[in-house]
Protein backbone atom coordinates (compact mmCIF):
# COMPACT_ATOMS: atom_id res chain seq x y z
CA UNK A 1 0.00 0.00 0.00
CA UNK A 2 1.06 3.17 -0.74
CA UNK A 3 1.99 6.07 1.81
CA UNK A 4 -0.08 9.17 1.99
CA UNK A 5 0.92 12.04 4.67
CA UNK A 6 -1.62 14.88 5.25
CA UNK A 7 -0.50 17.68 7.68
CA UNK A 8 -2.97 19.29 8.75
CA UNK A 9 -5.15 16.31 8.34
CA UNK A 10 -8.23 16.86 11.23
CA UNK A 11 -8.65 21.00 10.06
CA UNK A 12 -11.77 21.43 8.04
CA UNK A 13 -10.43 20.49 4.15
CA UNK A 14 -7.90 17.86 5.64
CA UNK A 15 -10.75 16.36 7.20
CA UNK A 16 -12.46 15.93 4.19
CA UNK A 17 -9.33 14.61 2.43
CA UNK A 18 -8.65 12.06 4.51
CA UNK A 19 -12.20 10.79 4.62
CA UNK A 20 -12.34 10.42 1.31
CA UNK A 21 -8.95 8.72 0.86
CA UNK A 22 -9.61 6.13 3.59
CA UNK A 23 -12.36 5.05 2.29
CA UNK A 24 -10.45 3.59 -0.69
CA UNK A 25 -8.65 0.95 1.03
CA UNK A 26 -5.75 1.23 -1.64
CA UNK A 27 -3.76 3.69 1.04
CA UNK A 28 -2.47 4.21 4.32
CA UNK A 29 -3.14 7.54 5.63
CA UNK A 30 -0.60 9.34 8.28
CA UNK A 31 -2.28 12.28 9.82
CA UNK A 32 -0.09 14.87 11.17
CA UNK A 33 -2.00 17.14 13.37
CA UNK A 34 -1.99 19.51 16.75
CA UNK A 35 -4.74 17.38 17.32
CA UNK A 36 -5.58 13.51 17.08
CA UNK A 37 -9.01 12.41 15.34
CA UNK A 38 -11.19 9.67 16.98
CA UNK A 39 -11.89 7.93 13.22
CA UNK A 40 -10.85 4.73 13.92
CA UNK A 41 -9.93 2.85 10.62
CA UNK A 42 -7.66 0.43 10.37
CA UNK A 43 -5.41 2.01 7.20
CA UNK A 44 -5.39 5.69 9.30
CA UNK A 45 -2.97 6.52 11.76
CA UNK A 46 -2.42 9.59 13.85
CA UNK A 47 0.67 11.64 14.70
CA UNK A 48 0.25 14.86 17.41
CA UNK A 49 2.98 16.73 16.47
CA UNK A 50 3.43 20.71 16.38
CA UNK A 51 4.75 21.22 12.59
CA UNK A 52 6.25 24.24 13.55
CA UNK A 53 8.83 22.58 15.42
CA UNK A 54 11.62 21.13 13.23
CA UNK A 55 12.75 18.36 15.92
CA UNK A 56 9.52 16.99 16.03
CA UNK A 57 8.59 17.00 12.99
CA UNK A 58 11.61 14.76 11.68
CA UNK A 59 10.97 12.47 14.62
CA UNK A 60 7.60 11.49 13.02
CA UNK A 61 8.98 11.62 9.43
CA UNK A 62 11.50 9.21 10.37
CA UNK A 63 9.39 6.67 12.46
CA UNK A 64 6.44 6.75 9.47
CA UNK A 65 9.44 5.67 7.08
CA UNK A 66 11.24 3.25 9.61
CA UNK A 67 7.33 1.62 10.86
CA UNK A 68 6.23 1.50 6.71
CA UNK A 69 9.08 1.68 4.07
CA UNK A 70 8.15 4.75 1.96
CA UNK A 71 6.72 8.16 1.82
CA UNK A 72 4.65 8.28 -1.22
CA UNK A 73 2.43 11.14 -1.06
CA UNK A 74 2.74 14.31 0.81
CA UNK A 75 -0.58 16.81 1.20
CA UNK A 76 -0.24 20.01 3.15
CA UNK A 77 -3.34 21.32 4.58
CA UNK A 78 -1.99 23.43 6.83
CA UNK A 79 -3.30 27.51 7.37
CA UNK A 80 -4.31 30.36 9.88
CA UNK A 81 -7.68 31.15 8.56
CA UNK A 82 -10.35 33.07 10.43
CA UNK A 83 -14.14 32.81 10.36
CA UNK A 84 -15.64 35.79 8.40
CA UNK A 85 -18.62 35.04 10.56
CA UNK A 86 -16.59 36.61 13.61
CA UNK A 87 -15.92 40.48 14.34
CA UNK A 88 -11.83 41.19 13.91
CA UNK A 89 -9.66 43.81 13.78
CA UNK A 90 -7.30 42.89 11.05
CA UNK A 91 -7.30 46.61 9.56
CA UNK A 92 -4.18 46.98 7.82
CA UNK A 93 -2.92 50.10 9.93
CA UNK A 94 -4.11 47.93 13.30
CA UNK A 95 -2.40 45.37 12.44
CA UNK A 96 -0.24 43.19 14.84
CA UNK A 97 2.51 42.21 13.25
CA UNK A 98 3.60 39.44 16.11
CA UNK A 99 -0.11 37.69 15.20
CA UNK A 100 0.97 38.31 11.46
CA UNK A 101 4.10 36.57 11.68
CA UNK A 102 2.83 33.40 13.03
CA UNK A 103 -0.28 32.99 10.46
CA UNK A 104 2.35 33.41 8.22
CA UNK A 105 4.88 30.76 10.02
CA UNK A 106 1.51 28.31 9.70
CA UNK A 107 0.58 28.99 6.51
CA UNK A 108 4.09 28.80 4.86
CA UNK A 109 7.36 27.71 7.07
CA UNK A 110 5.12 24.98 8.46
CA UNK A 111 4.93 23.27 4.80
CA UNK A 112 8.36 24.03 4.03
CA UNK A 113 9.18 22.45 7.73
CA UNK A 114 7.45 19.18 6.90
CA UNK A 115 8.27 19.07 2.81
CA UNK A 116 12.20 19.52 3.85
CA UNK A 117 12.01 16.18 5.94
CA UNK A 118 10.08 14.31 3.59
CA UNK A 119 11.17 15.36 0.39
CA UNK A 120 14.58 14.01 1.66
CA UNK A 121 13.40 10.61 2.17
CA UNK A 122 11.75 10.99 -1.32
CA UNK A 123 14.55 12.01 -3.44
CA UNK A 124 16.34 8.54 -1.92
CA UNK A 125 13.44 7.04 -3.66
CA UNK A 126 13.29 8.65 -6.27
CA UNK A 127 10.06 9.31 -6.54
CA UNK A 128 7.61 10.98 -4.69
CA UNK A 129 4.41 13.73 -5.11
CA UNK A 130 3.94 16.54 -3.24
CA UNK A 131 0.79 19.15 -2.78
CA UNK A 132 0.17 22.11 -1.53
CA UNK A 133 -3.44 23.77 -0.59
CA UNK A 134 -3.52 27.07 -2.39
CA UNK A 135 -6.29 29.76 -2.59
CA UNK A 136 -8.26 31.81 -5.34
CA UNK A 137 -6.58 34.56 -2.73
CA UNK A 138 -3.60 33.23 -3.81
CA UNK A 139 -4.54 34.95 -7.35
CA UNK A 140 -5.82 38.08 -6.57
CA UNK A 141 -6.65 40.50 -3.09
CA UNK A 142 -9.49 39.73 -1.48
CA UNK A 143 -12.36 41.84 -1.69
CA UNK A 144 -13.47 43.40 1.61
CA UNK A 145 -16.40 44.77 0.41
CA UNK A 146 -18.25 41.32 0.52
CA UNK A 147 -17.24 40.83 4.34
CA UNK A 148 -19.75 42.41 7.27
CA UNK A 149 -17.35 43.61 10.39
CA UNK A 150 -15.00 41.49 9.27
CA UNK A 151 -11.25 42.22 7.45
CA UNK A 152 -9.73 39.62 5.94
CA UNK A 153 -6.25 39.83 7.24
CA UNK A 154 -3.67 40.04 4.96
CA UNK A 155 -1.04 37.26 6.59
CA UNK A 156 -4.07 35.01 4.79
CA UNK A 157 -2.79 36.87 1.48
CA UNK A 158 1.01 36.82 1.81
CA UNK A 159 0.80 33.12 3.12
CA UNK A 160 -0.98 31.84 0.04
CA UNK A 161 0.72 33.78 -2.78
CA UNK A 162 3.64 32.36 -1.16
CA UNK A 163 2.63 28.95 -1.56
CA UNK A 164 2.25 29.00 -5.18
CA UNK A 165 5.95 30.05 -5.39
CA UNK A 166 6.42 27.32 -2.75
CA UNK A 167 5.06 24.80 -4.90
CA UNK A 168 7.04 26.31 -8.41
CA UNK A 169 10.33 26.51 -6.54
CA UNK A 170 9.82 22.82 -5.51
CA UNK A 171 8.54 21.09 -8.54
CA UNK A 172 11.80 22.58 -10.14
CA UNK A 173 14.06 21.26 -7.60
CA UNK A 174 12.23 17.95 -7.27
CA UNK A 175 11.98 17.27 -10.66
CA UNK A 176 15.42 15.68 -11.44
CA UNK A 177 14.42 13.30 -8.78
CA UNK A 178 11.31 12.18 -10.19
CA UNK A 179 9.28 13.91 -7.41
CA UNK A 180 6.11 15.74 -8.68
CA UNK A 181 4.46 19.16 -6.88
CA UNK A 182 1.61 20.69 -7.36
CA UNK A 183 -0.99 23.34 -6.04
CA UNK A 184 -4.90 22.75 -5.29
CA UNK A 185 -6.01 25.92 -4.93
CA UNK A 186 -10.01 26.38 -4.02
CA UNK A 187 -12.43 29.24 -3.79
CA UNK A 188 -14.78 29.63 -1.37
CA UNK A 189 -16.51 26.16 0.64
CA UNK A 190 -19.17 27.24 2.62
CA UNK A 191 -19.84 26.40 6.40
CA UNK A 192 -22.24 27.67 8.18
CA UNK A 193 -21.64 30.86 6.64
CA UNK A 194 -23.44 34.61 7.27
CA UNK A 195 -26.09 34.46 4.58
CA UNK A 196 -25.30 38.26 3.69
CA UNK A 197 -21.58 36.98 3.09
CA UNK A 198 -22.72 33.98 0.94
CA UNK A 199 -24.69 36.22 -1.34
CA UNK A 200 -22.68 38.77 -1.77
CA UNK A 201 -19.25 36.61 -2.52
CA UNK A 202 -21.86 34.53 -4.83
CA UNK A 203 -21.83 37.43 -6.71
CA UNK A 204 -18.76 37.26 -7.69
CA UNK A 205 -18.38 33.42 -9.21
CA UNK A 206 -19.76 32.82 -12.10
CA UNK A 207 -21.20 29.61 -11.05
CA UNK A 208 -23.36 32.07 -8.46
CA UNK A 209 -22.48 29.97 -5.03
CA UNK A 210 -19.66 28.75 -3.08
CA UNK A 211 -17.83 25.34 -2.98
CA UNK A 212 -19.19 22.49 -1.31
CA UNK A 213 -16.91 20.67 1.01
CA UNK A 214 -16.97 17.46 -1.31
CA UNK A 215 -16.38 19.02 -4.62
CA UNK A 216 -12.30 19.66 -3.72
CA UNK A 217 -12.17 16.03 -3.15
CA UNK A 218 -11.93 14.70 -7.04
CA UNK A 219 -9.24 17.34 -8.10
CA UNK A 220 -7.00 16.71 -5.00
CA UNK A 221 -6.93 12.66 -5.89
CA UNK A 222 -6.26 13.89 -10.15
CA UNK A 223 -2.97 15.90 -8.76
CA UNK A 224 -1.58 13.13 -6.21
CA UNK A 225 -2.24 10.24 -9.00
CA UNK A 226 -0.59 8.69 -11.89
CA UNK A 227 -3.28 10.52 -14.06
CA UNK A 228 -1.75 13.36 -13.42
CA UNK A 229 2.51 11.80 -14.03
CA UNK A 230 2.94 14.39 -16.39
CA UNK A 231 1.96 17.62 -14.46
CA UNK A 232 4.10 19.78 -12.16
CA UNK A 233 4.30 22.99 -10.86
CA UNK A 234 0.56 23.93 -11.88
CA UNK A 235 -2.22 25.58 -9.63
CA UNK A 236 -5.68 23.93 -10.10
CA UNK A 237 -7.88 26.59 -9.45
CA UNK A 238 -11.52 25.34 -8.29
CA UNK A 239 -13.04 28.36 -7.88
CA UNK A 240 -16.68 28.25 -9.48
CA UNK A 241 -14.85 30.51 -12.00
CA UNK A 242 -13.98 33.66 -9.90
CA UNK A 243 -11.18 34.12 -10.61
CA UNK A 244 -11.67 34.20 -14.39
CA UNK A 245 -13.34 37.43 -13.76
Amino acid sequence: MKNIIVAGGNGFLGKQFVSFLVKKKIYNIHVIDLKKDNNKEKNLFQYKCDVLNEKKVKKVINLIKKNFKTIDVLINCIAKDYSPNLKNNFSFENLDIKKVKKDIEIGVLSSVIISKHVSSIMIKQKKGNILNIGSDLSFISPNQNIYNEFVKPISYSIAKHGIIGFTKYLSTYLAKYNIRCNALCPGGIYKDHDKRFVKKLSKLIPMNRMAKINELNKAMFFLISDDSSYVTGHSLVVDGGRTAW
